[in-house]
């Protein structure tokens, strides 16, 4: 017997009170389900309102639109909004927010923007959330002159943005690298009575520091703590990182300590920041050091932090060390990504520890993330170079299952170590497989089997 729904669990014992239920007890029921995240059984109860005489009212289906929303269920929302319409209950603007934050979540800017003007066109008073909404998305897509005739229509209907709307169109023009453009903005943002908060400066900062202006980030730093802002560990990380980027380890080094001082704490960015500058320098024993002290201040380092340090002793050439490393991210539930294996691999393979980049290749299809093309071709010419060509080309077949194409590369190792083992009819099924791939072979593939093609045919 199926299990039956808190919603209607409720409504049962209301009914057994000889209590009737009106639509105060219905929304009220749908809205603790929306909390719970019970969307399915909290729309089966609105379809189900009729049949107790009861009808939902504007409330009702607001709550059931942000519900499905914050489930991802944008289109349904939408499908409800119509059926809402159709038996003539008027939407307000708590009705349309949710579907168009949905819309623009998605990426799907033309139904955001459809969805606003349909709502401009039936009356539906908007606020400066929903211009918010609309501005952010625009201007994240770099769609700014779009963005600013939103803020002037905005202006127009008598709704001043506020600082929320102003961080958005700086950002923006930050990320374009309008920096004047963006200092004017703040300049109109003070007049108009809406003071820089820690965000507003934090993305100035961060601008000027991309474009290495640091003496006018600092200035900026002076100013927010003048204005009573106070920095917080983004704006300590956004320094801290554009002299590692530099090489200041030392200045680097002093702001940790300013920032600690100043009641901000390191975390796991600031910290990663500082041991990739450790590791590019070849300091890695100190990179090491301060991953232990991370540890002990309550950080836990993750998949950046450890595959910074395994990529570092690659490079060094310390492969059981990096080998360890691996093995003990991975009991702690960590997954090095796809780059890091395929760094691994290729320095076990030049190393000729090939067992062992066989067993990570191993780990990478059972526990993931799965090989890629780079990663199946380095461990195959390993293969081939000591022909062990059974092997290659079983692992060869094994690519092509797991969904990844060789390439050019691939079948020319391929090619080369059957050519050097004498199995050329085994050489000309993989040009043959080459070409019907979509992977035409070029000079290199013909300078190692010394062969030419005249009209599809292989002639020695």
């Amino acid at each position: 017997m199926g299990r039956i729904s808190d919603g209607f669990l409720v409504l049962g014992k209301i009914l057994r009170s000889s209590y009737s239920p009106n639509t105060v007890t219905f929304t009220t029921l749908i809205r603790g389900l929306c909390m719970k995240g019970k969307i399915g059984e909290a729309t089966r109860l609105l379809r189900n309102m009729s049949a107790f005489g009861c009808q939902p009212n504007v409330i009702t289906y607001d709550i059931i639109i942000d519900g499905l929303c914050k489930h991802g269920r944008v289109d349904n929302a939408k499908q409800v909004l119509l059926k809402m319409k159709n038996r003539g209950i008027f939407p307000n603007v708590n009705t349309y927010s949710p579907i168009l934050y949905g819309f623009c979540c998605m990426g799907n800017l033309e139904a955001a923007k459809g969805l606003f003007l349909e709502m401009m066109d039936g009356g539906v008073q908007s606020d400066v959330v929903t211009f918010s909404i609309l501005i952010d998305a625009l201007s994240k897509r770099g769609r700014m002159a779009e963005a600013n005739q939103l803020v002037d229509l905005m202006i127009k209907r008598g709704y001043h943005p506020d600082r929320f709307t102003y961080n958005i169109r700086i950002n923006a023009l930050c990320k374009e690298g309008k920096m004047e453009e963006a200092n004017k903005l703040v300049d109109l943002m003070i007049k108009e009575g809406q003071h820089p908060n820690v965000v507003t400066f934090n993305t100035l900062i961060h601008a000027h520091c991309k474009e290495g202006r640091m003496e006018e980030a600092k200035a900026l730093f002076e100013l927010m703590i003048q204005k009573g802002q106070h920095p917080n560990t983004v704006t300590y990380n956004t320094f801290i990182d554009a002299f590692c980027k530099e090489g200041r380890m030392e200045e680097a080094n002093k702001l940790v300590d300013f920032m600690i001082r100043h009641g901000q704490h390191p975390d796991t960015i600031t910290y990663n920041t500082l041991i990739d500058l450790l590791c590019k320098q070849g300091r890695i024993e100190e990179a090491s050091k301060l991953v232990d002290l991370m540890i002990q201040q309550g950080q836990h380092p993750d998949t950046v932090t450890y595959t910074t340090l395994v990529d570092a002793l690659c490079k060094e050439g310390r492969v059981k060390g990096a080998i360890k490393l691996v093995d003990f991210m991975i009991q702690q539930g960590l997954h090095p990504d796809t780059v890091t294996f395929a760094t691994l691999v290729d320095v076990l393979c030049k190393e000729g520890m090939i067992e062992e980049a066989i067993r990570l290749v191993d780990l990478m299809i059972q526990q993931g993330p799965l090989p890629d093309t780079v990663t199946y071709t380095t461990l195959i010419h390993a293969l081939c170079k000591v022909r062990r060509m059974e092997d290659a080309k079983a692992l060869f077949a094994l690519m092509i299952q797991s969904g990844q194409y060789p390439n050019k590369i691939t079948y020319n190792i391929m090619i080369k170590g059957l050519c050097k083992i004498g199995q050329l009819e085994k050489a000309n099924d993989f040009l043959s497989k080459m070409e019907k791939n979509g992977c035409p072979p070029d000079v290199m593939t013909f300078a190692i089997i010394g062969w030419i093609t005249i009209d599809g045919n292989l002639l020695n």
